[in-house]
């Protein structure tokens, strides 16, 4: 995302990702902040991709193996291409031997419950994904608006919680970085003296804090698939909040006295080890919490009077569309599984355009009204009240005054979707074949230019 009218800006000031975008943006942003420059930074991430790749038992038998299967598709079919089969077996043999570079199996846990073996749970370890991604990237990824450094923006989801939790790389102020989610509201505590007054404050419910930045933990737990990867556990400060109930209180307060003793409370708040998946599963395409992020850094760290307006451009690795209907059980899983992960922002990108064209709206009206000095007093009393609008950080109230001024203007979204093809597969996600990401890294140059131009002639 660029902001707009910014003087020697970077090619990109935001780079926000969820899952494999989560990977791809903290290779970016690392490569641009330790090298200074955008130049090489795209053949970096081809670097990591084509690293992490593996052949597999199916690829050793090329091309027989391929010709095998494209004879019986011309004799029917029904029958799955040579690549098809070819990218389905791979697979097949990934999740029951893993990728070196990428995961490997773990034990299985059988089924506790129901004592039902069909149901025994299949889980992958993704700390080879960790080792290699640390060969690539420098954590921890701590950029500066001031350093005209990018902006690295990750998605995770609290599995308990069931919010997105976004992970920010530029500073909240006074060289704090952390990403606070949940109720917001007066932390409560036991007082032990009159001073303990002073020590009131507000916060989320739930706060990570990174100072140091970005870690490689964070990166995992934005792209931990549900079911196929175990939790990404990060450690977060559990907040006892006034309003809860008596019961949850008074249970609170008697972990917090024990935890005290063991020494894993500080102030006002108790460590505890929350569980995370992948942001996909509710912002696969992290619009929405971009411009949040964007809008209370520049309202509430800048304390700017107008937010920068921001140019947006979307990579979609789901296809929104398929001409065909699939024939098969495994066609179809992949068509779910495009729906569920494909872009869903439309409806962000409108909101955010209506909001632009109202605050222009509204200003024009009362800069017209406010030369005229019998309106111009009843203007501010009613910019100074209180509208049904709340901060979504906070829940506060806001005036009518920061409704208009903290409203982003997006002045275009540029979209770039990846085409699906006839030779797709659900288990596409655990496709590391070289064949197979080769093939992507060359279709995506050819896609993204094609698109590129379609786009571009829509902004003129």
């Amino acid at each position: 995302m660029r902001e707009q009218n910014v003087v020697n800006e970077p090619l990109f000031h935001i780079v926000a990702g969820t899952s494999i975008g989560a990977i791809n943006s903290a290779i970016l942003v690392s490569y641009v902040k330790e090298n200074n420059t955008w130049e090489g930074s795209a053949e970096r991430i081809i670097e990591f991709w084509k690293y992490v790749s593996t052949n597999s038992f199916i690829d050793c038998m090329q091309p027989a193996y391929s010709n095998y299967w494209d004879f019986w598709h011309g004799i029917s079919s029904r029958t799955a291409t040579g690549e098809s089969a070819r990218r389905y077996y791979c697979t097949k043999e990934y999740i029951l031997k893993g990728v070196p570079n990428v995961f490997r199996p773990k034990k299985p846990i059988p089924d506790l419950r129901f004592f039902d073996p069909a149901n025994t749970w299949y889980t992958f370890d993704s700390t080879p994904l960790k080792e290699s991604l640390e060969k690539f990237v420098k954590f921890p990824i701590a950029t500066s608006f001031e350093r005209n450094e990018p902006r690295l923006l990750l998605v995770a989801v609290d599995v308990q919680e069931g919010s997105t939790v976004v992970f920010d790389s530029y500073e909240k102020g006074n060289g704090i970085r952390k990403s606070g989610y949940g109720r917001y509201g007066k932390i409560k505590r036991q007082r032990s003296s009159a001073s303990d007054d002073q020590l009131v404050q507000h916060d989320h419910e739930h706060v990570i804090r990174y100072d140091e930045g970005i870690t490689s933990d964070f990166v995992l737990a934005s792209c931990s698939v549900p079911i196929n990867y175990d939790f990404t556990r990060l450690e977060v400060e559990d907040h006892i909040l006034d309003g809860d109930d008596s019961g949850k209180q008074q249970q609170d307060s008697g972990r917090i006295n024990e935890n005290y003793s063991k020494g894993v409370v500080e102030g006002l708040r108790k460590a505890n080890i929350r569980y995370f998946w992948d942001g996909g599963i509710s912002a696969n395409t992290p619009l929405r919490e971009a411009i949040l992020s964007h809008r209370r850094y520049w309202a509430y760290v800048r304390n700017a009077d107008n937010i920068p307006g921001l140019k947006i451009a979307i990579v979609n690795l789901h296809p929104h569309k398929q001409e065909y209907l699939p024939p098969d059980y495994d066609g179809l899983l992949d068509r779910k599984n495009d729906i569920i992960y494909h872009d869903r922002t439309r409806f962000d990108e409108y909101a955010a355009v209506i909001l632009a064209d109202l605050q222009v709206l509204s200003r024009s009206l009362i800069n017209m009204l406010e030369d005229n000095s019998q309106y111009k007093k009843q203007i501010q009393q009613l910019l100074q009240k209180k509208s049904k609008s709340f901060r979504l950080e906070n829940d506060e109230p806001m005036t009518y005054g920061e409704l208009i001024d903290h409203i982003v203007d997006v002045d275009y979204v540029i979209r770039f979707e990846r085409k699906n093809d006839f030779d797709t597969i659900s288990n596409k996600t655990f496709d590391f074949s070289k064949n197979t990401i080769e093939r992507l890294i060359d279709d995506g140059y050819k896609e993204c230019n094609e698109q590129l131009v379609h786009e571009l002639g829509k902004v003129k």
